[in-house]
């Protein structure tokens, strides 16, 4: 029994095309090699509808041996036919091309002519081509500082005309390659692959891969996919707000609360006042009615399974109390020589005043009282932040009544007085 030598080749049987785009069919063949060798010519055809060899001239779309090519604006065939490689680009591809498409090989030697057909087609012709893909398409939970990769793919039916891959949206240590790749079906695809590494600021990105076709239209193609990235990271951001955001009176209810960002959201929260020792509270919100001791400087740690972070101070300020830095109240009462005209029994005082800090309220009541002064009298803060003002008071007669300064903070009082009739 004789055997016949074995013909096949390799193409798709289904292929992409864009319209007002080329395509590029991948193609190969093979046929004993004595055939090859022997060969005096090897010239390629494509024929539509029918493989049949006696077909109207009308269904041959291309013929290499007379360079015949109908219906197209350009058939080029890149293989080499001679080493079996039939590959080839069909150019302007229109939707009146949508078709069957065969490929023979014919090869004359010395004594026979041979025929050796294939064949192909063309899927539907689209307008606009598949969406990229990219990988991984789920991504999974990822800790922050680590490495990630994706990758974005978009078929290239026109290897010539390749599309174009952009990345939107995308963190800041990203860094990006592309390049064209054969497929293992042979049909190529532009592959863009991305590598960062994940901060939280990313958490919830949407990141997106775009692929433009270029086409003889008026318009390109354009289509994208997106992937949303999950990082899982301890508190960031870690701040505290007051309501009401001003200073608050006493007998009035305020409420700080200790925002965070943090992947998971699930945060345990803790409350503390600057000088003590103890935790103030637990929970988000800190609400209280405020009294003159509630002033001062109040900070919170907020904590999840990845870690914890603390806020920096805050200061609650309580109206009518006079915030500071320092404050400095010296009293000196000295003796001076009288004048003749002058009763020995009296002296003078001198008030100095420094403040420093914060000018918020100070209220000083009736400080002494005698035939020289009224009977109560206030006395006006000065404006700027350090100033020192002088006064004399008469002691003779004098009836000596308390001093209260209302403030919030340390107190610190001098006095030094001089008794009468002495040096």
């Amino acid at each position: 029994m004789m055997d016949y030598p074995k013909y096949y080749a390799e193409l798709p049987n289904k292929i992409m095309a864009l319209r007002g785009s080329c395509v590029q069919i991948p193609c190969t063949f093979n046929t004993p090699d004595n055939m090859l060798k022997n060969a005096e010519s090897i010239f390629g055809c494509w024929i539509k509808k029918n493989h049949a060899f006696l077909q109207p001239d009308s269904l041959v779309v291309f013929n290499g041996s007379t360079n015949i090519i109908k219906g197209f604006s350009h058939i080029e065939i890149l293989g080499n036919l001679s080493q079996s490689g039939c590959t080839t680009v069909f150019y302007d591809v229109m939707n009146n091309h949508t078709d069957n498409y065969y490929f023979r090989v014919e090869m004359k030697t010395a004594i026979i002519f041979h025929l050796v057909i294939f064949y192909t087609m063309f899927s539907c012709l689209v307008d606009v081509p598949k969406l990229p893909i990219l990988t991984p398409t789920d991504l999974k939970e990822v800790m922050e500082e680590t490495r990630v990769n994706l990758s974005c793919s978009a078929e290239a039916p026109c290897p010539k005309q390749p599309p174009t891959i952009s990345w939107s949206n995308i963190p800041e240590s990203a860094h990006i390659t592309t390049q064209l790749q054969e497929k293992p079906d042979k049909t190529q695809s532009v592959f863009s692959y991305m590598t960062f590494k994940a901060s939280y600021k990313d958490h919830r990105k949407n990141i997106t891969c775009t692929a433009t076709y270029p086409r003889n239209t008026s318009n390109d193609s354009t289509v994208e996919s997106t992937i949303t990235l999950k990082v899982l990271f301890s508190p960031k951001e870690t701040h505290i707000t007051i309501d009401p955001s001003d200073s608050v009176s006493a007998g009035t209810n305020v409420t700080l609360t200790c925002k965070s960002k943090a992947s998971p959201n699930e945060m345990n929260y803790t409350w503390y006042k600057l000088g003590q020792e103890k935790e103030l509270d637990f929970g988000e919100q800190l609400t209280f009615n405020v009294n003159r001791n509630c002033g001062g400087w109040y900070f919170c740690t907020a904590k999840n399974k990845y870690g914890n972070q603390t806020s920096k101070e805050i200061q609650l300020i309580v109206a009518g109390e006079y915030q500071y830095s320092t404050i400095h109240f010296t009293v000196m009462v000295y003796y001076v020589q009288k004048p003749k005209t002058m009763d020995p029994q009296k002296c003078h005082v001198l008030f100095l005043f420094l403040f420093q800090g914060q000018e918020k309220h100070m209220e000083i009541s009736s400080i002494y009282e005698n035939s020289a002064f009224a009977t109560t009298e206030e006395l006006e803060m000065p404006k700027d932040e350090t100033e020192i003002h002088y006064g004399q008071i008469d002691f003779s007669n004098s009836l000596t009544k308390s001093v209260t300064v209302k403030c919030s903070g340390q107190e610190t009082i001098y006095a030094e007085v001089c008794g009468s009739g002495k040096d």
